[in-house]
């Protein structure tokens, strides 16, 4: 758990993050997100103290961050950036067992520990372990920034814009491969971002950040029905909001269950988000689709009201 009391930072006369609190709870996800230079990267670094708090109290587990050694810290929480920083003249698996073999594993432990995370993220190890960061597309350098990461299985993981420099479809591989993670290895995620689509994508908690302080805290839902100003909702997208929210809630949150009246021909997959519902009635001129499982067996039914939240015509 991870929890932030008043806390301020000054540079100078200048002040970048204003009287914050916030508790981000074990095994959550939480997500900044803000326009440039609102705070949002400054408050994340503060939390492994590559930035120090000028006022206020930061605690992991309730203990005060400075009550640790910053090297003892920094090696408990798994830190990743937008830039990967592998270092160019390691290979993928040096790379990867950098923070083990800081903290003196035995050779046997760390290469059990490097050939698990590069199966997990996808990386073969006959394929990449000998491989150079410069040999690597911007996915793969990402995973194995994610991999570095995670090598010592830390409890807190800090991620700064870590996929803001990739195309948008390795973008949303990547966000699918976080989301897939998270729900195996249940890490405390602080993740920075100015994507709002990416944040409601992958946030269990939403943090609204402007000009160093917090203007709104919730779970990305509650952010959708009631943002709290202007700025809030503009950040949200505004007249948008609906189609947003509508990519957060699945079809079998909102099907109608099997039954006699099914007669649909167009289908959907009951793990496919309201708006990919959408597109298919869009598509094939349908404003009922017949909503399908894993082996292609029918499960239930979606209808046009339905899926607008109006069940007064079912």
């Amino acid at each position: 758990m991870i929890e932030l009391f008043d806390v301020t930072k000054r540079f100078g006369e200048e002040t970048a993050v204003d009287g914050i609190s916030l508790r981000v709870e074990s095994g959550e996800l939480c997500a900044l997100v803000g326009t440039s230079g609102c705070g949002k990267s400054t408050t994340l670094r503060m939390i492994n103290r590559l930035i120090e708090h000028s006022e206020g109290e930061i605690h992991i587990d309730g203990q005060p961050i400075r009550r640790f050694e910053e090297d003892t810290l920094r090696r408990r929480i798994g830190y990743v950036i937008q830039s990967t920083g592998l270092f160019p003249h390691w290979t993928v698996a040096r790379n990867i067992g950098l923070v083990p073999r800081l903290l003196k594993w035995s050779p046997e432990r760390i290469e059990s520990r490097v050939d698990e995370l590069m199966a997990l993220l996808g990386l073969p190890r006959e394929t990449f372990a000998d491989k150079y960061p410069d040999q690597l597309s911007g996915g793969q350098a990402q995973r194995v920034g994610v991999a570095r990461a995670l090598a010592a299985d830390p409890d807190i993981l800090l991620m700064d814009e870590p996929f803001g420099a990739l195309d948008p479809i390795t973008r949303e591989a990547l966000q699918d491969e976080l989301r897939e993670l998270q729900a195996r290895l249940h890490k405390t995620i602080v993740f920075v971002t100015h994507d709002m689509d990416e944040a409601l994508r992958l946030a269990d908690k939403l943090v609204v950040m402007d000009a160093g302080r917090i203007v709104q805290q919730g779970t990305p839902l509650e952010l959708l029905h009631e943002p709290a100003t202007p700025f809030v909702e503009s950040m949200l997208g505004g007249d948008d909001r609906g189609l947003k929210e509508a990519s957060l809630v699945t079809v079998g949150e909102r099907m109608l269950a099997l039954g006699p009246r099914l007669n649909a021909t167009a289908r959907v997959h009951r793990d496919a988000t309201l708006r990919q519902a959408l597109a298919v009635m869009f598509r094939e001129h349908a404003d009922r689709l017949t909503v399908i499982d894993d082996e292609d067996i029918p499960v239930g039914e979606l209808s046009l009201q339905r899926l607008v939240g109006n069940t007064r015509h079912e």
